[in-house]
Parts: structure tokens; C-alpha cells; sequence
């Protein structure tokens, strides 16, 4: 019988959310980078796979669960209350989505280095929104820039300010089989960010002053040192079905027209293409 989340102990709620992004990272086509380092107990990913789908009924397997103990203990996770959202980020706009849970990091992987440049130079707090099955990746190697696909505005890790900028890039992946937080899981990653010369910060749109194409909008940060952002917190979302994807589509008024006319403008695109052929060949007659 699974426990509700509300009646879950912290440690087993960490747990919970760390087997699921586990899982994402095992199902992924990408598994052989994204479990980099290994635990020492397996030879490859598809070794660790195998720990993992016999520890669902068997305690102790192949050392795993004493692992995820050990690997847990970094992490805190609570319920998150929105009425708490202010307190907690008290110059950020409330997002539409709340998260369900956040996770912290206890020790977030910071250098002396970074704490010197922090002092110099001050920090910002920016979101970056991923996929499940890239979480477990960043919390053990940090965030990567080299590994991102987009580069409209240079490359690097993009971040916003803006927490539903970040959570419309976040992709869900499903919990690990047993998991009592939910079926479906996305994460939107709180980070802190240097404000240094290899960050990018876009700026606001100055009166007579014209923004370029290429301009940096000004809640977007883009990181092209992976030492100069460190994540602190994982926003998390859970749902029992697809609903936080269905729900940012219809939102999305764009999206949401393609959805409910489609098929009318294909057909009529098709007549078209029809027609116009018609009046061609008439016209070389």
C-alpha cells in the first residue's frame, strides 16, 4: 500500500524523489552519461537498472538501498505551501504553477572561488527548467553549459527570473513504479547565480533606445562558466497524469488555435493547393 505524501516522513520523501530521478536517468536513451560517476558497487548503467528493479522487493540487493541512503543525505524535502511563496522568494512575481514539494540542498557544491567572486561581484537567483531525466546529472556534476542544445543568445545555461519561463522548458518524466508523490514528475532548478563577466543578463528596454533580434530579454540569464551557478533548491511538480503538459497547452493561446484548427487549416491549405493548380494548368492551355 503506498503512503500519502502528507503522511511521509522527510527521509522517505527524499527518497521518493530521488529513486524517481533515478529512474527518469535509467530509462533515458542517454543513461551511460547521465549516471557519471557510477557507484562503485556496479560495473555499467544497465547493472545499476537491474539493482534498482530488484530492490522494488528485495532489501539489501546489490548494495543499492544502502547507496540511495547515503546519497539522500543531502537533501531536504517538504511540502510546499504557497502561501509561503512571498516569504520564501520575496522579489520574484508568483508563478501560475506552484510546485508540490521543494527539495534542498543542504551542501550545495560551492568553491572558495565562487564565495570570493560572490563577494565582489554579488549574486542573483534564476531558474532553469530541464528535463526529469537531467536532474540527477546536475546534482552530482553541476549545471553544463556545452551540453545544452539551444544557443539563440550565445551558449551556456539558460536561466530566467521568471520561474514560468523556466517551467515552460521543464519536461516530465514518469516516478519510479512505486513512488507515492506521483506518476509524473517535472523539476524547475532554483540556482544561484554570479554576477560576473562571463554571465549574461539581459537588460530592460530603455526609452529611445531599440532592442536588437538578438537582444537578451531581461529575465534571461545565460551562464557560460559552469562554476558561476550553483543550484540550491529543485522546485517539484507531480501529477497523476499529463495534466501539467496539458494544462501549459491550452494556455498557450498559440498552441491552443493549431490544437482546434488544424485539421480545418490543412484541408484548407489542401483546396488551395488544389485550385491554385487548376488555374496553372488553364493558364498554359
Amino acid at each position: 500500500m503506498k503512503i500519502s505524501p502528507q503522511h511521509t516522513p522527510a527521509n522517505e520523501l527524499v527518497k521518493d524523489f530521488y529513486l524517481s530521478i533515478l529512474y527518469a536517468s535509467l530509462n533515458s536513451y542517454k543513461l551511460e552519461s547521465l549516471l557519471k560517476p557510477l557507484p562503485a558497487f556496479v560495473k555499467d548503467a544497465e547493472e545499476l537498472k537491474e539493482c534498482m528493479n530488484s530492490s522494488y522487493h528485495t532489501s539489501g540487493k546489490c548494495r543499492f538501498n544502502d547507496w540511495v541512503h547515503e546519497m539522500i543525505q543531502n537533501y531536504d524535502m517538504q511540502r510546499f505551501v504557497p502561501e509561503e511563496f512571498e516569504g520564501l522568494f520575496p522579489s520574484l512575481a508568483k508563478p501560475k504553477y506552484m510546485p508540490n514539494f521543494i527539495v534542498k540542498i543542504k551542501k550545495p557544491n560551492i568553491s572558495e572561488n565562487y564565495l570570493n567572486l560572490a563577494d565582489c561581484h554579488g549574486s542573483a537567483v534564476g531558474f532553469h527548467g530541464t528535463h526529469t531525466e537531467n536532474v540527477l546529472s546536475i546534482l552530482k556534476n553541476g549545471l553544463c553549459g556545452h551540453m545544452n542544445k539551444r544557443s539563440l543568445f550565445g551558449k551556456g545555461t539558460y536561466l530566467s527570473t521568471d520561474i514560468d519561463v523556466a517551467f515552460s522548458f521543464a519536461k516530465q518524466g514518469k516516478s519510479w513504479p512505486s513512488s507515492s508523490l506521483g506518476s509524473n514528475m517535472m523539476c524547475v532548478l532554483l540556482c544561484q547565480i554570479l554576477k560576473s563577466d562571463q554571465v549574461k543578463q539581459g537588460s530592460e528596454k530603455l526609452s529611445g533606445i531599440s532592442i536588437t533580434t538578438d537582444s537578451l530579454p531581461h529575465n534571461y540569464f545565460v551562464v557560460q562558466n559552469n562554476d558561476h551557478a550553483i543550484v540550491t533548491h529543485i522546485l517539484v511538480y507531480v501529477t497523476k497524469s499529463n495534466k501539467l503538459s496539458k494544462k501549459w497547452f491550452h494556455q498557450n493561446s498559440f498552441l491552443s488555435f493549431l490544437h482546434a484548427y488544424g485539421f480545418v487549416l490543412f484541408y484548407g491549405l489542401v483546396l488551395l493547393l488544389i485550385c491554385s493548380n487548376s488555374k496553372l494548368k488553364n493558364w498554359f492551355r
